[in-house]
């Protein structure tokens, strides 16, 4: 009888602690996948944000020919996803005239991606402003 109180004792303890020894892996676990973030939140909270460099017009005229030639090759082959790959260079190649037209002060066609009639008005006041290709 006086070893009985003892199993009453200690059978019930060991799930208790099983459950809290869980709850405290988890929460250490937890705690140490946030701390990077909290990390890099207390190194940049006094800097300024970040912007994107502006390419230089040079390296978007460049940019403008190689994906008129990429366009121009793919047109004239036969690759396997021609159709997507025309799209995504044409998509490209609308973004650098965008590009060009804001780095020149220039207002930017509205709607995107360009129709063909947009296009060429964008091209030709880029040209009228002294940009070629």
């Amino acid at each position: 009888m006086d070893a009985s109180w003892l199993v009453w004792l200690i059978c019930p303890a060991v799930p208790i602690a099983w459950v809290m020894l869980r709850r405290a892996w988890r929460w250490s676990v937890a705690r140490r996948a946030a701390a990077p973030a909290r990390r890099a939140h207390r190194m940049t909270a006094g800097l300024p944000m970040l912007t994107r460099d502006q390419p230089t017009l040079e390296r978007l005229v460049a940019d403008l020919s190689r994906l008129e030639r990429d366009f121009r090759r793919i047109e004239g082959s036969n690759p396997p996803h021609k159709m997507q790959r025309l799209q995504m260079v044409s998509l490209a190649y609308d973004d650098v005239l965008c590009e060009c037209c804001r780095t020149l002060g220039l207002p930017e066609p509205t709607t995107r991606p360009l129709g063909p009639v947009d296009r060429i008005q964008t091209q030709c006041e880029l040209a009228r402003h002294g940009l070629t290709w």
